[in-house]
């Protein structure tokens, strides 16, 4: 710390290099964040491999994910209804063709023989079954309206697999529908959007020609676009609100605005110089990566705050510095530690934010140690206190209260323990339909299709299947079993190339990966495991060579291992879990936890090797920072998306017993500690 504060004095005589080194520093920074590219492809958050894409192109070609369906309700003039929207929009399609998708779930058929049937297999081989099968395959064509049947059995005439589950109609008595194809897939929600205003608009003007029916749109394009705008409008509203609301808070505490514009400059140049960094790793970013990135304000805005809150209690920016710059340096270090756990794992956006986060707060840092205190005003900063009594303002809090949240960590792990290891219950939550912005009615008309065939679920659920049927023809003759059907299908009338589709499943077939959701489950819950082992390996690590004694390592980390006892346990009674999303907020909490009581601790031995009073100043700047956090994010607890009000109520918990934790834990621990090693503070 002592080349920090020599390159403070050097820098405080050369003033005009500082002015220089800055410029020069700003320009390609500035040049970098400009040409960043942003998407929308919320696929970057799934652990998901090139391969896992592919599966995934499959998955979303045999649910049909571009098409939009029309459902009419009602008892009557359901057809009239239908044919009026189709006189406004030529390319509906009133009557369902899914010979196509009986053909894809057919060329995959070996995933739906069961194991059972394998057995009976040399029985069904036999020239004699295969003359009776192929001779039932003629009776069945014959009969009017089975050319459904005609695709099914160009894959399987030997009916290995039953046809009806397969096949099975959704129409209702009181329902009647009709499809639309969205040219630009499910997930394109720039461009869905326009179609599906256009869409809802028909359905707007035949409902009023048609009072007494339901008619509505239903479909993956139609629910990303929902969620899309569900989103831009919570976000709007929640950003709006909290910006109010914290620069209120800063206005009240800083009532200097001088103060508020340096606080806004050392975050601006973080953000910067953490736009700069990613443009260096990738052109283009998810622009929800950089939307989740804002909450990092909160993060950031710890630093500038420490500085001009400390101030106000010392007599020089020098001093100032000296006395600030230990805790900052070690909580920087530490928090973007934290961060950078997020880089090694599967997930693009993830990657992507964990590089953001770490620059963002590296930026931050080095502004707020190289060029801020050259800003600060030499005076007293004015600082309004922001007071929790509990005690006295000496944040020593009453022993009943130190160890009431003893005994309650206890219980609550307990509680956790039961939870994880009697009953099962994990903390994550891989479900992505529940974070999914749906209303009721659409929620309930896609659990209705999901219903009635899921042959993705088949295909995830027995992957052993593919290798059983590619064992069989290995130890078998395909070819002598595709002579016997050539031979009884020309003498039942069949064309020669009548069933060649069934060859190539015999001879040439090979898997088509399903897109698993299971495996993406495994891997969501094992990120969350990683998140919180590196996260705490990497924050005491920093601590013990910060402090250069494990027992104070121990001090500052015990009341992160404990929050998290709290948060799980809270967050269960609460009916919440980690999921795709917050699960971000992992390495938030960490960041946020450790700077706390990295501040308490250091604060703690201040006041023990001085006997000068400190932490008030600590704590005013910890309730601030707390404060932001809370408004910055919890704030999100008002949404209606059920991602982003996660994020909020996560928040909400998170920040609120990290807070706790960080005055309550270590002074307890201090005082114990002393007793037991009074001479070796």
């Amino acid at each position: 710390m002592s080349l920090l504060l020599r390159i403070y004095d050097c820098i405080a005589n050369h003033r005009r290099w500082l002015w220089i080194g800055l410029i020069v520093v700003l320009l390609p920074l500035i040049g970098l964040a400009v040409s960043l590219r942003y998407n929308e492809d919320i696929m970057d958050f799934l652990p998901v491999t090139d391969e896992d894409r592919e599966a995934l192109a499959v998955y979303q070609s045999q649910q049909n994910a571009s098409r939009i369906v029309l459902i009419v309700e009602g008892d009557s003039l359901r057809d009239e209804a239908i044919d009026a929207v189709a006189d406004r929009l030529p390319d509906l399609e009133t009557e369902l063709d899914i010979s196509e998708g009986i053909a894809a779930i057919y060329s995959q058929m070996p995933y739906f023989i069961a194991d059972s049937t394998y057995t009976r297999f040399d029985s069904l081989f036999t020239p004699q079954a295969v003359r009776a099968a192929l001779q039932h395959d003629r009776e069945i064509l014959s009969i009017p309206g089975t050319g459904l049947f005609s695709t099914a059995i160009r894959y399987d005439p030997l009916s290995l697999v039953n046809i009806q589950p397969l096949t099975a109609n959704p129409l209702t008595t009181n329902r009647s529908y009709a499809f639309y194809e969205s040219d630009y897939g499910g997930t394109e929600t720039s461009h869905n959007a326009a179609l599906v205003d256009s869409l809802n608009a028909i359905a707007g003007e035949v409902s009023a020609l048609y009072p007494d029916l339901n008619i509505r749109w239903v479909g993956a394009p139609v629910i990303a676009v929902g969620n899309a705008r569900r989103i831009k409008t919570d976000t709007l509203l929640c950003i709006a609100l909290s910006l109010v609301l914290i620069i209120i808070l800063l206005a009240y505490a800083f009532p200097r605005r001088r103060d508020l514009w340096l606080i806004m400059l050392a975050v601006s140049f973080g953000w910067l110089m953490g736009m700069s960094v990613l443009r260096l790793v990738t052109p283009t970013v998810s622009a929800i990566v950089l939307g989740i990135g804002s909450v990092l304000i909160g993060i950031a805005v710890n630093y500038p705050l420490h500085l001009l809150v400390h101030q106000r209690y010392t007599t020089s920016v020098r001093q100032t510095l000296e006395e600030v710059l230990s805790p900052l340096v070690v909580g920087n270090i530490t928090t973007v530690g934290a961060f950078l756990v997020l880089v090694p794992m599967q997930a693009t956006a993830l990657r992507h934010l964990g590089i953001f986060a770490a620059a963002m707060l590296v930026g931050t840092i080095l502004f707020c140690i190289f060029v801020l205190p050259h800003l600060m005003s030499a005076e007293p900063t004015p600082v309004r206190e922001i007071r929790i009594r509990i005690q006295n303002s000496e944040f020593r809090i009453q022993k009943y209260l130190q160890w009431g949240v003893v005994c309650i960590t206890i219980v609550l792990g307990i509680y956790l323990f039961i939870l994880h290891f009697a009953f099962c219950i994990s903390p994550f939550d891989s479900r992505l339909t529940n974070i999914n912005y749906m209303t009721p009615e659409q929620r309930a008309d896609l659990a209705y299709f999901d219903s009635v065939s899921n042959p993705q679920r088949v295909m995830a659920e027995h992957p052993e299947r593919a290798d059983r049927w590619l064992s069989y023809w290995q130890s078998h003759s395909a070819d002598s079993l595709i002579t016997t059907v050539q031979t009884e299908a020309t003498a039942a009338g069949f064309r020669p190339a009548a069933f060649t589709p069934f060859y190539d499943l015999i001879k040439s077939w090979r898997p088509v990966k399903a897109f698993d959701f299971r495996v993406l489950t495994q891997r969501l819950s094992n990120d969350f495991d990683y998140i919180g082992l590196c996260c705490s390996l990497i924050v005491f690590l920093f601590l013990w060579l910060s402090f250069r004694k494990f027992w104070l390592a121990l001090i500052a980390f015990i009341p992160m291992a404990l929050s998290w006892v709290w948060i799980l346990a809270l967050m269960q009674l609460f009916g919440l879990q980690f999921n795709i999303v917050n699960i971000i907020l992992a390495t938030f909490i960490f960041g946020q936890g450790d700077d706390y009581t990295i501040f308490i601790v250091e604060g703690l031995l201040y006041e023990h090797r001085t006997g000068k009073p400190i932490l008030p100043q600590y704590r005013q700047s910890i309730i601030l920072s707390a404060l932001i956090m809370l408004i910055g994010i919890g704030i999100l607890v008002l949404a209606v998306h059920p991602a982003m009000h996660s994020l909020g109520a996560v928040t909400l918990i998170g920040m609120s017993v990290v807070l706790l934790m960080a005055t309550t834990i270590p002074p307890l621990l201090f005082r114990l500690y002393l007793r037991l090693c009074p001479t070796n503070p």
